[in-house]
């Protein structure tokens, strides 16, 4: 029997709970029995929730949607809460991006997008308080319908949700953008006594904000927006050799080696610092053994005049039938059956088929979220954060070379496996510095590589996808600067808990290098949080944790 937790205090309304339900994440890298899962729509249904599992001694964890791979999750006879319903939450393929919206038609309390009081404003900015279940698509279609406020950044992919995106403190792309965390300037929850709690101190921010899921079950974001601009979209198709130059004297693989001038290449060198350094938005891809990268930098304007829908219909519905057909190929035995080397030249020739090279004005948050249907298709993906050092003749400049070397090192790592491990892309975002205290970016004052390799699920089951990814986590990891391994971090929310570093395991790497200075910092914070709302590191412990999480923060 489920307990009864009631969503209003007239207890008329039972939440809805599932009994035993077994749970499998979007990247099909965790799976877990929890005792009871619930879909909660009201505040006070949450905290009912909460107070209900304190009394019987239950952890709760909280999950939003798709694209997930580490196991941040609840566990085996634990409680796990769903912030959407779950038949939106596990549909493969989802019609959210091509479907009417129905955000207004949701008796949920966690479906809200509010505008804030903007009398006065002077600064460009707005502040727009944020149900943890609305998805990037539904607070993308706000913003365009409204034409007023956009996030700065975000993430590509629209099947997520606003809570799933800022816990584990995704990012964008661009030297300007920051994570979504840094965006946050009030963050609601329900904290480990099952009361309904806000925290808008700036410096508390630095740790709650981004709180992994610890501090509580988080019910509303206050997010930072700027006025409306308008991303200017010049995709290119370039040469590999010249989108992002290999180092003085690198060996390139026989198959895309192409023979430039010095010259050529120093002035390739510069148009990528160029655009690594001023771009609004900066991101590189390379399709497995394909001659050319595709290369999506832009700027924003103020200016709306020609300012057009993207991508225009029917591109939307080309794109997510694009997804739901690599989702197809994934379960297909016939593609399966073909060797990895040719599945992976049709995906990629498929992909860079399908990607555009025509110039658009479109609203900034068509900009950041250029492809849709992109979860119709589960991958494996494995990203690490790879900070942007000094150069070693100017302290004042940022060394590129790094970068340059871990693009070339998986590329080089791809054309030297013949099973073909890598299926998708390599892809690459510039970040700037965070300030976040658990974000991969924070102290990175030059800026970092966000760099991944993706694959598909046939690699994985040719148990050809692990043994590659340590390979590149080998090699992404082993960088210096002045005579110092640079302190690679990876993305929290993707691949990474299983491989080895240095010979620690990731998670002893975290404690111990990676976050070293940062994890009693952030629970010192906590603590702060705690002391003053009448709460302990403890019960957030006892209430909020899981097995990674206690390792690398309690243990």
């Amino acid at each position: 029997m489920s307990p009864t937790v009631y969503e209003d205090a007239a207890k008329e309304k039972v939440m809805v709970a599932h009994i035993g339900l077994a749970f499998e994440n979007w990247g099909l890298t965790v799976s877990n029995t929890p005792a009871f899962t619930f879909v909660p729509t009201t505040v006070y249904g949450l905290q009912s929730l909460i107070q209900w599992a304190r009394d019987s001694d239950k952890r709760v964890r909280a999950a939003g949607h798709r694209h997930s791979w580490t196991s941040l999750f609840s566990e085996d006879n634990e409680v796990f809460v769903s912030m959407l319903d779950l038949k939106t939450a596990t549909n493969v393929p989802d019609p959210s991006s091509i479907l009417p919206d129905n955000l207004s038609n949701l008796a949920n309390e966690f479906k809200t997008i509010e505008l804030q009081d903007v009398t006065g404003n002077t600064d460009g900015k707005a502040l727009v308080r944020i149900g943890a279940a609305v998805t990037n698509e539904e607070l993308r279609r706000w913003s365009v319908r409204g034409d007023a406020w956009a996030l700065s950044l975000n993430t590509i992919i629209v099947e997520i949700t606003a809570g799933g995106a800022n816990a584990p403190l995704c990012h964008g792309a661009g030297i300007r953008s920051k994570t979504i965390s840094d965006l946050v300037r009030k963050i609601e929850y329900v904290d480990a006594n099952g009361i309904h709690r806000s925290i808008e101190d700036a410096a508390q921010l630095r740790a709650a904000a981004g709180s992994l899921g610890l501090l509580g079950i988080v019910t509303h974001i206050t997010l930072e927006m700027d006025t409306m601009t308008y991303a200017q979209l010049k995709p290119l198709k370039q040469d590999v050799n010249l989108a992002i130059p290999p180092p003085t004297g690198y060996t390139v693989p026989q198959a895309i080696r192409k023979s430039y001038s010095p010259a050529r290449l120093e002035a390739a060198r510069l148009a990528f610092i160029k655009k690594a350094e001023e771009s609004h938005y900066s991101e590189w891809f390379w399709f497995p053994y394909q001659q050319q990268a595709y290369i999506n930098c832009w700027d924003t304007t103020q200016d709306s005049t020609g300012a057009i829908d993207y991508p225009t219909y029917p591109d939307t519905f080309l794109q997510w039938l694009q997804g739901w057909l690599g989702g197809v190929a994934n379960d297909s035995l016939l593609f399966r059956a073909l060797p990895g080397h040719w599945q992976a030249q049709i995906l990629a020739s498929l992909a860079m088929l399908a990607l555009p090279t025509q110039e658009a004005k479109t609203y900034l948050p068509d900009g950041l979220h250029f492809r849709r249907g992109v979860q119709n298709m589960r991958v494996r993906d494995m990203e690490l954060q790879i900070p942007i050092p000094a150069r070693a003749d100017d302290a004042t400049k940022a060394d590129w070379g790094v970068v340059q070397k871990a693009w070339w090192d998986a590329i080089q790592a791809v054309y030297e496996d013949p099973t073909a491990p890598m299926r998708i892309a390599l892809e690459m975002r510039i970040t700037g510095a965070s300030d976040m205290i658990m974000a991969a970016q924070t102290n990175n004052s030059f800026g970092t590589a966000s760099i991944e390799i993706l694959t598909t699920m046939p690699a994985v089951a040719e148990d050809v996808w692990e043994p590659f990814a340590q390979k590149i986590t080998d090699l992404w990891t082993s960088y210096q600067a002045n005579g110092q391994l640079l302190n690679v971090r990876p993305h929290w929310a993707k691949e990474w808990d299983g491989y080895t570093v240095q010979g620690q395991s990731w998670r002893q790497r975290l404690k111990t290098v990676s976050y070293k200075d940062q994890i009693p910092e952030f629970l010192a914070v906590l603590g702060e949080i705690g002391e003053e709302q009448g709460f302990t590191v403890e019960d957030l412990q006892k209430r909020f944790s899981n097995p990674l999480l206690d390792e690398i923060f309690f243990d």
